[in-house]
């Protein structure tokens, strides 16, 4: 069996760095850098959905064999969700990190990511000064150690990195209307979505948007799961990668059980 990673806009394969090794334990994973980010070569024809999904079916046609499991975080989710219709010969669950889901009305998200313009174009100023690294550091990425914090920071200060993040802002609105107007795009798979937990249960938990999209989500699914982590952090996969990691195994065991006995 083969677990397959995306990550969100603008991330490198450093999203999956603690979640992988676990899920490695018990299947054949793979991560990859879209174009521009960590190690992979920019694109200079843009970034916007279609471009992102072709950089996805690329690495997943040229590295699965056998029945795959697509693993993808914020941006991310929409991706494995829409390769999974495009590859059901291949693509057999699907698990989705507090995703960026096109159910969301495109007004309703763009306005809950109106900061990302500053965001992402204050990171090309400071990758240009030889200032973003240590910031870097500071951030979503304080959950990692060692030789894992520092290919994370080290990777995702380049000028590649900040221009195709940047890049990939810059399509998203058009991209996320398109997906919005074409879809739900709901696989017929076995599917999980993780919510983070933005607003307690004893709260009005139908205030948190993306966490009701996610729940739709599930319920649209032939064969649907959705839970939420214990915190409220986005970056599920750097805070909590054991609940990433059991959800998977529960994946993973769910089509080998379907494929029945000699699947791997």
């Amino acid at each position: 069996m083969s677990v397959f990673f995306e990550s969100g806009m603008g991330k490198s394969r450093s999203t999956w760095s603690l979640v992988q090794p676990l899920v490695a334990e018990f299947a054949h994973t793979i991560v990859y850098d879209r174009a521009g980010h960590g190690l992979s070569d920019p694109d200079e024809t843009g970034r916007d959905f279609d471009r992102i999904l072709d950089d996805h079916l690329a690495v997943l046609d040229a590295t699965v064999d056998r029945p795959c499991v697509v693993v993808g975080h914020s941006y991310g989710g929409p991706v494995v969700r829409v390769a999974a219709n495009r590859r059901p010969d291949t693509i057999k669950a699907v698990a989705l990190v507090d995703e960026v889901s096109e159910i969301c009305k495109p007004e309703r998200m763009m306005a809950a990511m109106r900061g990302a313009s500053v965001l992402y174009g204050s990171q090309v100023i400071l990758a240009r000064l030889k200032l973003l690294r240590p910031l870097l550091g500071k951030s979503y990425y304080r959950f990692l150690q060692g030789a894992a914090l520092k290919e994370a920071v080290d990777e995702g200060s380049t000028m590649n990195s900040v221009r195709a993040a940047r890049a990939e802002w810059r399509a998203f609105r058009e991209s996320f209307t398109a997906l919005h107007d074409s879809g739900p795009h709901i696989p017929d798979v076995s599917l999980t979505t993780i919510s983070s937990n933005r607003i307690p249960p004893e709260k009005d938990r139908d205030r948190d948007f993306l966490g009701a999209a996610h729940r739709r989500t599930a319920e649209l699914s032939p064969s649907g799961r959705h839970v939420y982590s214990e915190n409220r952090h986005h970056y599920i996969p750097l805070v909590e990668p054991h609940l990433v990691a059991q959800e998977i195994r529960d994946l993973v065991r769910q089509v080998g059980a379907a494929a029945g006995p000699g699947a791997q």
